[in-house]
């Protein structure tokens, strides 16, 4: 059962990975009818797909995958076009490909009827074969390395025998029973010669059987027997070859391989066995190992807070050692989690398509920076966000073709999705050339339900309106429709992104766009932060939002619209102390300290200073998530624990202004 369930994830793995394939080259031919590379890649994923599906016993995936091979056979020999239909009802083969994998990953039940998908591809294609068969041949040509091969493993004590396989009348993937026989086969031996070749078995060009030469140690009953293990297997005819004087007078230089060490290690030009780059490693297996390091790391602090209490030097040497040793693997565990934005990017043109296809919209969706890395668990959370983002950009931003006319705009809008990096941060950004937001008109909104008072909205600048509409159910679209119109998009992206540690930010310009960016940490596990005094009471500051440390005299803040302010670095800065900030800590007033240690920090293109009463140092902590209860309190991202065991809150920096 466990062997069951490797196969499974392999499968799994390997088919999400063959179906992104066909996504992306299906949208390229859609856009690119003449391109003959993008064809050949959406046929050799869905041939892929079908031998793995065929031989795990998914045999819906495999009968639609071998459908839409036949049409992309006819595709490729020029014998039907690219069109519109043509390229509808492949997307809606590949969507019910996708979901039907999904259900092998849950167990679900397979059996949904996909006779409506075959029947619309039947309809494609011309009638009549789409593969022209081929006789197999009575005989066996055989080249003179095979004929010195058979010669040695012939003195080495294999069998030589001479195999005809004829399958039945009624098997439907001639090619994946080929696949499952030889596989078979190979467990006791190995195959020197088909006919026809490998490459034509695999393409299903053979008729109803097909020859080859097989060498093996069993005997002939044990080799036929293995042979008729396999369905649809209508006769396996095995008869020993006898090797001619002829052959062994032959010099034969090469060597023997042992081809089923091959297929593991392929060899390396030079004959040397190549070594094995990478391998698959499960994700929970990954979630362990990043568990194990944060505990190594909270218990690195506590051996710091031992070592200097005790201040042995021998003890300081080896804690040393073991910090670089610590330090070192959780570098490597975090860079062994960190994955490209664009595996999930290369969701989104299917998606841009759709939407714009139902909005009667023209839009070409340009994706920049696919490289760039997070962690996977950030990577996880985000697809949702960007979702909303795309969707909001398809329905409130780019406008119709006659609409963009009269703006002289060009028909086909544009959606700009980038990844770009930043020190320890990335730059998740959707941008379009549509609308752009209507300052006024969100003013209006915010005061009709609400949300802010007049006083308030005057005294607000165009980046602080612009992130209202990130209020829960807040829109400015009178009509709800399926895209959207319920005001759940920015709410969710900004939830999600002050989840992660990061925050959002919005830029538009009416009749020239909007692009809203989600600032995210690259990693939400092990963070270097900054350790500070207040109130008594140590917090946490992540490193990645300090800027630097200033000392400030309180002569010189300045109260500005009752926010109180620094001059630093000819900018005007406002200061935020904690103690009036949470209300509850009243034990301190650090207006009676003549010289301040102020933090500066920054969120966006945003700072600010914070009061502290003393600096303490800056080191590795673990962020642990904060109860239900706590999460609703703003201005703090999580709890860590210290090296002497206790307690501190880290502060969120974006949500404390």
């Amino acid at each position: 059962m466990t062997k069951q369930n490797d196969y499974k994830k392999i499968y799994i793995q390997e088919s999400d990975e063959l179906l992104q394939e066909m996504n992306k080259n299906l949208l390229i031919l859609e856009k690119e009818p003449q391109n003959k590379d993008a064809l050949n890649a959406i046929f050799r994923s869905a041939h892929t797909l079908k031998s793995m599906s065929a031989s795990m016993g998914y045999t819906p995936i495999a009968e639609l995958s071998h459908k839409m091979e036949d049409v992309l056979d006819q595709l490729r020999t020029d014998m039907i076009i690219v069109s519109d239909k043509v390229v509808d009802i492949l997307f809606k083969s590949f969507d019910s490909l996708e979901s039907m994998v999904e259900c092998t990953q849950e167990d679900k039940d397979l059996s949904g009827d996909i006779s409506l998908l075959l029947t619309s591809l039947d309809k494609v294609m011309l009638k009549g074969p789409t593969i022209a068969e081929e006789k197999v041949s009575a005989g066996l040509s055989l080249n003179k390395f095979e004929k010195k091969t058979l010669v040695r493993v012939k003195k080495e004590g294999y069998h030589c025998y001479y195999i005809k396989i004829t399958l039945s009348k009624n098997c439907i993937l001639k090619s994946v029973r080929a696949f499952m026989i030889l596989r078979n086969l190979h467990t006791i031996g190995e195959t020197i010669k088909s006919v026809p070749d490998s490459q034509s078995l695999e393409e299903e060009k053979f008729g109803q059987g097909f020859d080859f030469v097989f060498i093996s140690k069993q005997s002939k009953t044990v080799v036929k027997k293995k042979a008729q293990e396999v369905l649809d297997v209508d006769k396996a005819e095995i008869s020993e070859m006898k090797i001619p004087d002829s052959w062994d007078k032959e010099v034969v230089r090469e060597e023997f391989l042992d081809t089923q060490s091959t297929r593991e290690a392929p060899l390396a030009p030079g004959g040397h066995m190549r070594k094995i780059q990478s391998v698959r490693v499960d994700i929970s297996r990954l979630d362990k190992l990043m568990n194990l390091v944060e505990e190594l790391a909270i218990s690195k602090l506590r051996l710091s807070e031992v070592s200097l209490k005790l201040a042995d030097i021998d003890l300081k040497v080896i804690l040393e050692a073991f910090n670089r040793i610590t330090d070192d693997l959780q570098t490597e565990v975090m860079h062994a989690r960190l994955v490209p934005v664009g595996q999930i990017f290369g969701r989104f043109p299917r998606l841009v398509r759709d939407l714009a296809k139902k909005e009667q919209k023209k839009i070409k969706l340009d994706i920049i920076g696919s490289d760039i890395e997070l962690d996977r668990t950030v990577l996880d959370e985000i697809g949702d966000p960007m979702i909303h983002l795309l969707r909001n950009a398809i329905d409130h931003g780019v406008e119709k073709v006659q609409e963009r006319k009269k703006k002289a705009k060009p028909e086909e809008g544009r959606i700009m999705l980038s990844a770009r990096r930043e020190k320890s941060h990335v730059f998740i950004e959707v941008e379009d050339d549509g609308n752009g937001m209507d300052v006024d008109r969100i003013k209006e909104k915010a005061l009709k339900r609400g949300l802010v008072r007049k006083s308030q909205i005057s005294a607000m600048n165009t980046e602080e309106v612009l992130l209202l509409t990130a209020h829960p159910g807040f829109s400015t679209k009178e009509k709800v429709t399926e895209v959207s119109g319920r005001g759940v998009g920015l709410d969710v992206v900004k939830q999600k992104a002050e989840s992660l540690g990061g925050t959002i930010l919005i830029e538009s310009v009416p009749d020239r766009g909007s692009k809203i960016s989600m600032r995210l940490p690259i990693t939400t596990a092990v963070v270097q932060a900054l350790l500070v005094k207040i109130l008594g009471k140590t917090f946490a500051i992540p490193i990645s939002s300090v800027v630097e440390i200033v000392v400030v005299n309180s002569k010189d803040i300045k109260t500005i619209q009752k926010k109180e302010t620094i001059m630093h670095r000819d900018k005007v800065l406002p200061i935020v102390r904690l103690e009036e900030l949470f209300k509850q800590y009243k034990t301190l007033n650090t207006r009676n300290i003549n010289k301040l240690n102020v933090v500066i920090v920054e969120f966006g293109t945003r700072e600010f200073g914070i009061v502290v009463e003393k600096l303490l140092m800056q080191q590795d902590i673990v962020i642990k998530q904060l109860t239900k209860e706590l999460k609703r309190i703003r201005g703090f991202a999580g709890a860590t624990i210290l090296g002497d065991g206790g307690v501190a809150l880290v502060l969120d920096v974006a949500t404390l202004i």
